[in-house]
């Protein structure tokens, strides 16, 4: 009886090859700004050929995404041990101390961008930006509820609409800074209005 040899695998990525890519968009992306970012400009910067970038990402925006979330440390805050206003508080540095950074400010910037034409790009950044950022400040206000901090009628899903809500409008207007006193201000605020009368500030 004939057999079929084992499939092989599909060729292996080339590591270094990406890390190339990913290091030549970087200083593109910083050097260039988001207008003159192109697919182009990085295969030139990494010494590949487009089809190299193109089998790793199919559009500019994928690549952009790959490049934000290549910084992002994963989410290691725990609301256990500390308040949760503290919590919180914590939680919003973790997103601004990233925005500081003009290069990465400028990377979101540009994905937003391009996901306004890009409906598979605009699902993969709510599912990989949004939705984790979101499902982590709906674990410590949930917990909030629990231990009496938060009222337990408060709307978990509005709430961080309104603190997301004001991130992005700084973000992207420009009109004042995103920066450990926003983060300071907008957490005073937001307790003021969910804070448990019976909590302890």
């Amino acid at each position: 009886m004939n057999t079929k040899p084992a499939a092989r695998p599909g060729r292996p990525r080339d590591e270094a090859t990406h890390r190339a890519i990913l290091r030549a968009a970087n200083r593109l992306l910083h050097e260039a700004g988001y207008g003159g970012f192109s697919i182009e400009g990085v295969a030139l910067r990494a010494g590949v050929a487009k089809t190299s970038i193109y089998r790793r990402w199919p559009s500019k925006g994928a690549l952009l995404l790959d490049l934000y979330m290549e910084g992002l440390a994963p989410a290691t805050l725990e609301p256990s041990g500390k308040k949760v206003r503290q919590a919180f508080a914590a939680y919003l540095n973790q997103t601004v101390e990233r925005l500081k950074d003009a290069g990465w400010s400028n990377t979101l910037r540009s994905l937003v961008a391009e996901a306004q034409n890009d409906p598979a790009l605009a699902r993969l950044v709510r599912d990989k930006v949004i939705e984790p950022r979101r499902e982590d400040g709906r674990r410590l206000l949930e917990h909030g509820m629990k231990t009496g901090e938060i009222r337990r009628n408060v709307d978990i899903d509005i709430t961080l609409d309104f603190v997301f809500g004001a991130i992005w409008y700084r973000l992207l207007l420009g009109h004042a800074a995103v920066d450990e006193a926003f983060a300071r201000r907008a957490t005073a605020e937001l307790f003021k209005r969910i804070g448990s009368d019976h909590a302890v500030p």
